[in-house]
C-alpha cells in the first residue's frame, strides 16, 4: 500500500491532470475539478483511484504530456528531419544535437535519441489501465461502457507511443505493465528490459487495438465545457483507432486489411459531410467523390488556399481524423513551441528550414517533386513555404499560419508570375515560439487514402513490365485514383481538370513511385516522410530508394548521406548511451558502434 501511495506521488499524475487546468485540452472533465486536485504531497491512495474523475484526470495527463516539447519536437525529427524535406540554418539559437541530425551526423549521445517522454506516457497508460477497473467497481457512476472506451482511449495513446519508437529505432522495450515501486534502484531494474523486435511489438499494437477498437467513441457530444467541440479530433476516437490500424498493417504488409481500414474511413467521412449543411454533393465531385476539401473558395475563379486554412489554420476539419488542438487566440493555453522553434515565423529565425531541393523545385522547373503535368500550378508548392523574395525561402509557413492565406492564381509555367503573390504571407507568422498554435496532425483523409493506394500498388503481382492481369490492372487503377483525387484538388486552375494521366503509370514499379511523390508533396513537413522512407527500405529490403532521396537535401552532404545509409540499420537511431547504462538487456545498433564519440560507420 504504502509503495503504490508513494509511487502516486513520484509520478505526479494529479500534478499533470492539474498541470492540463491550462493545457489546451485542460476541460476533458470540467475546469474545476482540475483546480481542486490537492497538492502532490497530499496524495493518498484513498482520495485517488476512487471515482471516475480521477481516471480522467490521468487520461488527460496523457494528453498534456504528449503535447510536451520533449515528445513533440522528437516526433517531428524522427519522422521528418532525415529526409531530403528539410536543412539547418544558422539561427539564433545554436542547438548542436540538432545540426548534426540533420547533417547526418548521428551518435548516441545526442539528446534526441532519448525516449523517455514516450515511455513516460506508456507508463501512464499502463497505470490507467491496471486502476481503472477497480474505480468502476466503486463508483456507480462509471459505468462498463465508459470504462471499455477509457480503456480503448488509453491503449491508443499507448500504441501510438510505441509505435513512435518502433518505427524510430525499430526494436524497443515492450511492456504492458505499469511500474510503480517505491525503490528508485528496483524500480529502474524493473524497466530493464529487453528489447523486444519490430514485427512482435508491431504484431502487439495490432491485436491490442484490434481487441478494443469497437469500445472507443465513434465522436464526443458538445457540452457546457467549453472545449468540447474540439474532443472529436483532438482526443483518440474510434476512426483515428481505424486510422492507426489502417498504418500498422501497411507497415506489417497485410495490404488487404490496409485497404479494409481505409474504405471504412472514407465511407464514414463521406457520411459526416452528407450531414453537414455547408457541403453540397457538387463540393466533392471533382474529387471522384471523395470528401475532400477544395483548394479554390467557394464562388471565386482565381483566389485558392481554402482546403490550407480549413486544415491547418482553422483546425478540425472535416478531412482531419485525429490532431493534438492548440487553442488559437489564447495565450494562457498550451502553445506549440517546437514547431515555432524548429519553423519559424516573420520574426523569428527558424531552426531549420526547407532544403533546396524541394523549395525551388516548382520554381526553378525542375518539378523532381511537383509534378510537371501540374503546369506550376500546384498550391501546395505556395502554401507550404513563405518567401523573401524571389529565390529566397524564408520560413516553413505550413504550421505557423495563424489566419486566413489567400492565393492568387499564377500564371501557368511562372511561379513568380502574379505581383500580388509575394505578399500573402503577410498574415503569417504570428503565432510563432512560444505562441504557436498548430496542431499536429496525426492522421488526416488524404494521408489514409495515400496510404490505402500504397497497398493496391503492393498487392499488384507482376512485378516487372506493365501490368496485365485484370487484378493486377484493377489495384492499380484503384492506386491510381486515389493518388489523381488527392493531387487534383491541389491544383489551382479555374477549370478543373485531370492533371495526371493513368497511361503514365503502367507498371508497379511506376504507381508505386507515383504515391511515395504524392506522399512526399501532400504531407511535407508534417512529420510522416522519414518514416514513410524507412517503411519502404523495410519492403525492399534495402536501402537505395531511401538513401537517393535523403542525399537530395544539401549537394554538399549527398556522398556523406549515401555513404552512411548503405546499411539497413543505419536507417534506425542509435539508443541512448544513458538508455544503455541504465539498461544492460539493451545492445547498441551495430551501425553505431559504441556509439560513444562518433556516428556510424559505413562498410
Amino acid at each position: 500500500m504504502n509503495n503504490i501511495k508513494s509511487k502516486i506521488r513520484k509520478n505526479s499524475l494529479t500534478l499533470m491532470a492539474l498541470s492540463l487546468g491550462v493545457m489546451s485540452m485542460g476541460c476533458l472533465t470540467s475546469c474545476g475539478d482540475f483546480l481542486d486536485v490537492q497538492p502532490q504531497n497530499e496524495t493518498i491512495l484513498e482520495n485517488f483511484w476512487n471515482e471516475k474523475k480521477d481516471v480522467e484526470s490521468v487520461i488527460a495527463g496523457c494528453y498534456s504530456q504528449l503535447q510536451s516539447e520533449g515528445i513533440i519536437s522528437r516526433m517531428m525529427i524522427w519522422g521528418e528531419f532525415r529526409s531530403e524535406n528539410v536543412v539547418y540554418t544558422d539561427a539564433d539559437h545554436k542547438d548542436t544535437n540538432l545540426e548534426k541530425v540533420l547533417k547526418e551526423n548521428l551518435t548516441a549521445n545526442n539528446s534526441y535519441t532519448r525516449w523517455v517522454d514516450f515511455y513516460s506516457v506508456i507508463n501512464k497508460c499502463n497505470t490507467i489501465l491496471k486502476y481503472a477497473p477497480g474505480v468502476a467497481s466503486v463508483d456507480p457512476s462509471y459505468t462498463q461502457s465508459q470504462l471499455k472506451a477509457d480503456m480503448a482511449e488509453v491503449i491508443a495513446i499507448r500504441s501510438l507511443c510505441y509505435f513512435y519508437l518502433i518505427r524510430t529505432f525499430r526494436d524497443v522495450p515492450y511492456t504492458e505493465t505499469c511500474y510503480e515501486d517505491d525503490s528508485e534502484d528496483e524500480g529502474k531494474q524493473q524497466m530493464a528490459l529487453p528489447a523486444t523486435d519490430f514485427n512482435t511489438v508491431l504484431s502487439n499494437l495490432i491485436y491490442s487495438l484490434e481487441e478494443v477498437k469497437e469500445d472507443a467513441l465513434e465522436g464526443y457530444p458538445e457540452t457546457s465545457n467549453p472545449y468540447s467541440e474540439y474532443f472529436t479530433t483532438g482526443r483518440i476516437t474510434k476512426w483515428a483507432i481505424y486510422s492507426m490500424l489502417c498504418e500498422m498493417y501497411l507497415w506489417q504488409k497485410d495490404y488487404a486489411k490496409c485497404i479494409d481500414y481505409a474504405n471504412r474511413i472514407i465511407e464514414h467521412k463521406k457520411e459526416e459531410v452528407r450531414n453537414l449543411s455547408k457541403y453540397t454533393a457538387d463540393d466533392f465531385i471533382n474529387w471522384d467523390g471523395y470528401p475532400l476539401i477544395g483548394t479554390r473558395y467557394r464562388g471565386s475563379s482565381t483566389v485558392f488556399g481554402n482546403g490550407f486554412n480549413e486544415i491547418f489554420v482553422k483546425g478540425k476539419s472535416i478531412e482531419t481524423i485525429f490532431e493534438l488542438t492548440f487553442i488559437k487566440d489564447n495565450d494562457n493555453l498550451a502553445s506549440n513551441v517546437p514547431y515555432g522553434n524548429f519553423y519559424g515565423g516573420q520574426d523569428r529565425k527558424p531552426w531549420v528550414n526547407a532544403s533546396s531541393f524541394v523549395s525551388l523545385d516548382e520554381w526553378n522547373a525542375t518539378y523532381k517533386v511537383y509534378d510537371k503535368q501540374n503546369k506550376g500550378l500546384d498550391m501546395r508548392a505556395y502554401e507550404n513555404i513563405a518567401w523573401k523574395g524571389k529565390d529566397e525561402p524564408e520560413f516553413i509557413s505550413k504550421t505557423t499560419a495563424s489566419s486566413n492565406t489567400q492565393i492568387y492564381a499564377p500564371t501557368a509555367n511562372d511561379f513568380w508570375s502574379n505581383s500580388t503573390w509575394s505578399k500573402q504571407y503577410i498574415t503569417f507568422g504570428m503565432n510563432h515560439d512560444s505562441r504557436n498554435k498548430a496542431n499536429v496532425i496525426f492522421y488526416r483523409l488524404s494521408d489514409i487514402m495515400l496510404l490505402a493506394a500504397e497497398a493496391y500498388s503492393q498487392l499488384i503481382t507482376q512485378d516487372a513490365g506493365d501490368v496485365t492481369s485484370d487484378e493486377d490492372v484493377k489495384n492499380l487503377y484503384n492506386a491510381f485514383k486515389l493518388v489523381n483525387a488527392v493531387n487534383k484538388r491541389s491544383i489551382g486552375e479555374q477549370v478543373l481538370k485531370d492533371t495526371l494521366v493513368l497511361k503514365n503509370y503502367k507498371t508497379k514499379d511506376a504507381i508505386t513511385n507515383l504515391v511515395y511523390e504524392e506522399r512526399h508533396r501532400e504531407l511535407m513537413f508534417e512529420g510522416k516522410r522519414y518514416f514513410d522512407l524507412v517503411r519502404r527500405s523495410q519492403r525492399d529490403g534495402n536501402t537505395e530508394y531511401l538513401a537517393s532521396k535523403c542525399s537530395n537535401k544539401d549537394t554538399n552532404l549527398q556522398t556523406i548521406i549515401q555513404s552512411k545509409m548503405k546499411k539497413m540499420d543505419a536507417i534506425y537511431w542509435p539508443y541512448n548511451l544513458d538508455e544503455i547504462k541504465v539498461n544492460p538487456h539493451l545492445h547498441q545498433n551495430s551501425a553505431f558502434g559504441s556509439g560513444e564519440n562518433s556516428s556510424y560507420e559505413a562498410n
